[in-house]
């Protein structure tokens, strides 16, 4: 199975780029959604548990995943990777006038295992086909005249 591309054309952020001057560039494209639905029935083919018992889990590690971060802990998911919390925060000259409105909201940071780099390194790429549309001509019949 190959990644799908395509190309789009954006503004040109090469240095020394002509002012409004553009280029193509590749975009991976996403084929469909893996559902939780399906991930649980997907582990529960490779195992014992059923789809229920999978969720029951998943559901239970999403919420002491949570509780842990708002902790403030890096959490640990294996093979997976690590989740943390990360905040932005605006610079000021003196440490006294510095306070906590000046901190963004939290936001999580994924850090995927070596692993799984890995193996997503090994992936092919494939163009996705692009659609042209049809040249208009007058003498094309619709389907209501055929």
């Amino acid at each position: 199975m190959a990644l799908k591309y395509k190309l789009i054309l954006r503004k040109d952020m090469s240095k020394g780029a002509a002012e409004g001057a553009k280029k193509y560039y590749g975009s991976v494209s996403a084929t469909g959604t893996c559902g939780f639905d399906q991930i649980c029935s997907s582990i529960s083919a490779y195992s014992t548990a059923s789809p229920g018992d999978v969720k029951l889990v998943l559901d239970g590690l999403v919420f002491v995943a949570s509780e842990a971060l708002l902790r403030g802990e890096v959490v640990q998911f294996g093979e997976l990777g690590n989740f943390q919390l990360k905040m932005n925060s605006e610079g000021v000259a003196d440490a006294d006038s510095y306070d906590a409105s000046m901190l963004s909201r939290p936001h999580i940071v994924f850090r995927p295992s070596i692993r799984l780099k890995t193996s997503v390194a090994r992936a092919n790429v494939e163009k996705w086909p692009t659609i042209k549309p049809a040249a208009s001509s007058s003498d094309s019949e619709s389907p209501d005249e055929i």
